[in-house]
């Protein structure tokens, strides 16, 4: 019975982990079928082809006016609340472990210009390109709940395309960048140093400067 209990207790994490990916696995195909589907049947209803068409990316002042974005996704998505309701960055993690690396995923929730949660727990965001031609939308299958992995429960799709094509981009997840507030060490030119975005804080500040040949990132009250 002790040798049992033994192997029991090295092979049960194991297991617990693969259980966790087939379940992730299933969010993520579902997560997959909810945009697809959703951003269709948009297309669909006003009768265009193209994505750049779309009259959220087209006639909302380029996604700035949140009520008009929101309206075209609440008739084509089963949404339980979203940007205009006060969903904000704020509910999700502040960052993403990458698997292999000692860095954060270089994704922030408070890059997207619209998020929006539907009523099976998954949390979207929309991030649209230059052109307003296509868009990305980062989703999260399980909120705020672990693993907060990128590539796992979070996953990250490109809509562009004629007729609308459905591509993942998850990879661009996982790419970080050595110079970051989070690795000022790697951050090894006055250039590189500018250029790191402090998180902002209650009480006080982050000083981020080049001085002495490195950069530094100073806390002042």
């Amino acid at each position: 019975m002790g040798i049992i209990g033994i192997i029991a207790a090295l092979t049960l994490p194991t297991l617990l982990g693969k259980v966790q990916d087939k379940i992730l696995e299933a969010q993520v195909n579902k997560a997959k079928s909810v945009v697809v589907n959703g951003y269709k049947l948009m297309m669909a209803h006003y009768e265009i082809f193209k994505v750049e068409n779309i009259p959220f990316l087209a006639k909302c002042n380029s996604m700035d006016d949140i009520e008009c974005v929101s309206k075209e996704h609440k008739e084509a998505f089963q949404i339980l609340t979203d940007s205009a309701d006060g969903l904000s960055a704020d509910i999700m993690p502040e960052q993403y472990i990458v698997e292999g690396k000692n860095l954060p995923s270089p994704f922030k929730w408070r890059d997207t210009k619209y998020m929006y949660r539907t009523s099976d727990g998954m949390v979207f965001g929309i991030i649209p390109n230059d052109t307003l031609t296509g868009f990305d939308v980062i989703v999260d299958v399980n909120a705020k709940s672990n693993p907060n992995t990128a590539t796992k429960d979070l996953r990250k799709f490109r809509f562009s395309g004629e007729g609308g094509q459905l591509y993942d981009v998850s990879e661009e997840l996982t790419k970080v960048t050595e110079c970051s507030f989070e690795n000022i060490a790697g951050c090894t030119t006055e250039e590189e140093c500018s250029s790191i975005e402090a998180p902002s804080t209650d009480v006080g500040h982050w000083d981020i400067r080049w001085y002495d040949g490195a950069c530094h990132a100073d806390y002042n009250l």
